[in-house]
């Protein structure tokens, strides 16, 4: 090999377009070394379509021409010259119009482009022929040697290096955006779920304050749990988004990202980030929905009061409901006690419990001969004040009774009940009063609701 040859070589293998990613650019590099260390007229890149029936050019050197400008050549159209090209050989045509290889292009490519001489070299890419390297000589016949087939060879292998390094541009790109789309879906459905906690907050907030809906205890870890899960999901799911994008970054700065790894990872990111989408979904639509069943409630002014008397005032005004039921009303108020609390809302726990004990306990066909509801209230040891409400009604059934205080349960889902009214107290108990209720119940015997309360609520 010429020590032209050699050193243009050299140059182009140090070259750091060669592995800069951008095709065209090394292409030309690569092809202007051809044309040096020949001494030709031009060369240029062809390479295969999908189905290796026609080659068409990819660059040109000198640019002059565009390599679009110039014809694809088929297989149908030049039958002997792709016999040729099968044979994965050199083709050194010194005289391109006579030479057995090449004579087909006399008429349709050599006259018009005045081409006397040329050699084409195979273009080998991860094993297969791909294309070719075609060295052309104008106006005058070119002697190929060896030497010069040798030198295109070694051209052909660094064309191998742009191959790659295109690849990995392009994959590199492809993984830019996947995780741009990844980073966007996450700060998208990271916001909404911002938003929907926050509307949780809010909603949770006005329940307490409205009276009608649901403990904030059960009612908040109920959601918490139909909310975990598809959360949980979604998490899981970025997480393995983050690992494959790890590993596929890896992969591109080793330079051993393939075709079928990279296929496999889009694959998976996109199963993956559609997983997160269709539970971050599921979960914005629990929160909906838990919206949806909020009430208007009223709010609560922290008062000092006599709790004895006041409870009393309460039940009052509930004589004409439980008469309305058939319920007496016993009362039993000696605690003695003043509280600094918020008393309209131990008038609504005494409503709701006494509502719902005349509403259930005494329902026929459970009807007792002598209906009644006992109200007691007892000064604790400790200061605090026991507030028991115990009816002799039919009693809540064994499996029912973990769940009274959940939001919406009700057993009278068609006539009217929408299981509110004992998480409301719940609810009310736990987060106004700073409060403890407790159910004992037996079924033909009665229930007994147990209320403790502090002499001042938490917030006073």
């Amino acid at each position: 090999m010429k020590e032209l040859q050699e050193n243009l070589l050299l140059s182009l293998s140090m070259d750091p377009v060669l592995d800069s990613g951008d095709k065209a650019l090394a292409e030309q590099a690569l092809l202007q070394r051809c044309v040096d260390g020949l001494e030709i007229a031009r060369a240029s890149i062809w390479l295969y379509d999908e189905k290796r029936n026609a080659i068409r050019c990819q660059q040109i050197c000198p640019a002059q021409q565009a390599a679009t400008e110039l014809p694809a050549l088929t297989r149908q159209q030049f039958p002997r010259y792709f016999a040729e090209l099968d044979k994965k050989r050199v083709i050194k045509a010194v005289d391109a119009r006579a030479d057995n290889a090449t004579f087909e292009f006399t008429e349709p490519y050599l006259i018009p482009q005045d081409i006397w001489s040329m050699l084409d070299v195979p273009l080998r890419y991860q094993g297969e022929v791909i294309g070719i390297i075609c060295c052309e000589e104008i106006a005058r016949y070119k002697h190929w040697t060896d030497e010069d087939a040798g030198f295109v060879g070694v051209l052909s292998d660094l064309y191998g290096r742009i191959l790659a390094a295109a690849e990995r541009q392009r994959y590199q790109q492809q993984l830019e955006h996947a995780n741009e789309r990844l980073e966007s879906l996450v700060r998208e459905r990271t916001a909404n779920l911002q938003k929907t906690l926050d509307q949780l907050r809010q909603t949770q907030q006005h329940l307490i304050e409205s009276e009608k809906m649901a403990s904030l205890g059960n009612l908040v870890a109920g959601i918490a749990h139909e909310v975990n899960t598809p959360v949980g999901i979604g998490l899981t799911g970025i997480s393995h988004c983050s690992y494959l994008l790890s590993a596929l970054a890896d992969s591109v700065r080793a330079g051993i990202l393939g075709k079928t790894q990279l296929e496999q990872t889009l694959a998976e990111l996109q199963h993956s980030t559609a997983l997160v989408e269709r539970n971050l979904h599921r979960a914005a639509e629990l929160i909906r929905q838990f919206k949806q069943s909020a009430v208007d409630q009223s709010h609560y002014e922290l008062h000092q009061f006599a709790i004895d008397d006041y409870i009393q005032a309460v039940l009052q005004t509930l004589l004409p409901f439980c008469r309305q039921h058939e319920v007496q009303l016993e009362l039993d108020l000696n605690s003695g006690l003043v509280l600094h609390s918020y008393p309209g809302a131990i008038a609504q726990v005494l409503t709701n419990l006494v509502t719902n004990a005349c509403i259930h306990a005494f329902e026929p066909p459970q009807a007792v001969e002598r209906a009644r509801i006992r109200v007691a209230t007892q000064a604790l040891s400790d200061g605090r004040l026991l507030l028991q409400l115990t009816d002799n009604g039919c009693g809540i059934p064994r499996d029912h009774l973990p769940r009274i205080f959940e939001p919406f349960f009700t057993t009278r889902r068609g006539r009217g009940g929408t299981g509110l009214g004992l998480s409301i107290v719940y609810n009310i108990v736990q987060k106004n009063l700073g409060g403890e209720l407790t159910v004992a119940s037996k079924p033909g015997i009665g229930t007994r609701f147990s209320l403790k309360l502090g002499s001042s609520s938490p917030e006073s």
